[in-house]
């Protein structure tokens, strides 16, 4: 629900009423007035404010300007700084900052100040009659105006307006470094600064396994590296230039690699995503995937864009969650990255091949990693993905593909794992299938140690599995042992060529 849209709605209906209604109500009660002395009707000439009703009616006035201006203060007071310590003290700031906030409060206290204003007008032999227009004018619009300024209010606290206020905070300071608007280093301050809040919010949210507002903060963070890329080439050179004062835990070495590359600002953005990562694992399977998709497609905007350093910059991001993800010994997450990572070496394959051979080779090394933590099922998943991704290398005829073949065949323990036995013989049914008779001897080659029993198991667990979905719900649905059943033929002629070579 759009508060802000809401409450200027309700402004006007409210203000559309009080004018016409109590307008009309007033219009035919004077048409029927009677002057009582002189039995003729009253003229709108003849009324005056006496001093004993602006008394009386001030008093009234000043009593519901104290009710009106403590149920917004209290209001204020208290769902601001809560609602501030639950995401970030940033909203403090944007909400003293905004226009509409400081109109309808410093409204409200003139026209308190000024209804005592006309309250000392009331002399005996002389009493304001504007003064007295104005004060029971502002009065009705102080009333009219409390309803939709709650819903407004109530806006502030709505996560997804913190999320866009906060970042387009930070999208304004961009444009003002850009501009030259202050001094370099201040910039450079207030522009870190703007990251941290926003990363708060994320942060904060993923803590609490927020999951709409993770998702949310994780749209605004990708949205603000986007942005980065246009306004970078408007910034001054030495804007580039940091140091550890800046970047405070960053070393010397760390801080001259990011001047040199001019990433520090998409690498202190990069940075809140790894942190927020670290606290979704575990508590919000979704929200790793989310992470894992976003920064996958924003490191291959970055490879369409040639611009290497922030695709290098969001590729060590995905390695972070790799790593975390394993150290965690969460499958699901491990899977969920390893997915994207797969996802992005598919897209190079189209259009960056240049890039795949590095990918691929820190796939192995998660593999490796993975195996010795105790994951043998991610090992074999790697062996699994690494297959697919050779038989688009080869579909496409693309530079990588025998190094991707290189890399399945790299993988140890084949004697004794069912997993990675089927990840072989599938990519071996495609090169039968597609008359690749040096590929399919290099892979028989790599399963002919295999010990009959693997090697029938294997062959079943293939063989078994007719249907495509997993029989589980999961984030993938897809059962990795299924094959189309032209290549199950396939399939079934590599296995009866490894038994009978065996045999």
């Amino acid at each position: 629900m759009d508060h802000v849209k809401f409450a200027l709605r309700l402004l006007v209906a409210l203000f559309s009423i009080a004018l016409i209604v109590f307008w009309l109500e007033a219009a035919w009660d004077f048409s029927h007035a009677l002057d009582p002395t002189t039995g003729e009707a009253v003229r709108l000439s003849q009324l005056r404010a006496t001093p004993a009703m602006v008394r009386s009616l001030a008093a009234a006035f000043a009593g519901a300007y104290n009710t009106l201006i403590a149920l917004l203060l209290t209001f204020i007071s208290l769902a601001i700084p809560i609602t501030a310590n639950l995401y970030t003290p940033k909203l403090i700031e944007i909400f003293i900052r905004d226009r509409i906030n400081v109109f309808v409060l410093s409204t409200c206290a003139l026209f308190a100040a000024h209804n005592l204003f006309a309250f000392s007008l009331s002399f005996d032999h002389w009493t304001g009659q504007l003064p007295f227009a104005v004060a029971v004018a502002a009065a009705i619009f102080g009333w009219l105006v409390l309803l939709p300024y709650y819903f407004y209010v109530v806006s502030f606290i709505d996560p997804l307006t913190i999320i866009k206020r906060v970042g387009h905070s930070l999208l304004r300071e961009l444009d003002a470094a850009a501009g030259n608007r202050h001094s370099v280093p201040v910039s450079q301050q207030r522009l870190n600064r703007k990251i941290t809040n926003l990363g708060s919010v994320l942060l904060r949210a993923a803590d609490r396994a927020d999951r709409d507002v993770t998702f949310d903060a994780i749209r605004m963070h990708v949205l603000v590296l986007a942005r980065v890329h246009d306004v970078k080439a408007r910034l001054p050179a030495e804007f580039f230039k940091v140091d550890n004062d800046l970047l405070v835990g960053l070393s010397g070495d760390a801080t001259e690699i990011l001047s040199e590359a001019r990433v520090w600002i998409e690498h202190r953005i990069a940075i809140q995503l790894v942190l927020a990562f670290k606290g979704v694992l575990g508590r919000m399977p979704d929200g790793v995937s989310a992470m894992a998709q976003a920064v996958k497609n924003a490191a291959h905007e970055e490879a369409t864009r040639r611009n290497d350093a922030v695709f290098d910059l969001l590729v060590r991001v995905l390695n972070c969650f790799m790593r975390e993800s394993i150290k965690k010994k969460e499958n699901v997450s491990v899977f969920n990255v390893v997915y994207s990572y797969k996802a992005l070496v598919r897209r190079l394959l189209s259009d960056r091949t240049e890039y795949v051979p590095r990918l691929v080779r820190y796939l192995r090394f998660y593999a490796e990693f993975a195996r010795v933590q105790g994951l043998p099922f991610i090992y074999e998943l790697v062996s699994y993905e690494l297959g697919e991704l050779t038989e688009r290398a080869y579909e496409r005829e693309a530079a990588p593909a025998r190094e991707l073949l290189d890399a399945v065949l790299a993988f140890a323990g084949v004697e004794q794992s069912a997993g990675l036995v089927k990840s072989r013989a599938i990519l071996a049914g495609y090169f039968l299938e597609h008359g690749l008779q040096q590929e399919l001897e290099l892979v028989t080659a790599s399963l002919r140690n295999v010990a009959p029993a693997v090697l029938e198991k294997a062959k079943q667990g293939v063989l078994s599995v007719q249907d495509r979905v997993f029989w589980e719900l999961n984030d993938r649905g897809l059962n990795f042992d299924f094959v189309e059943p032209k290549r199950r033929m396939r399939v079934t002629e590599v296995f009866d060529r490894l038994q009978a070579d065996i045999g």
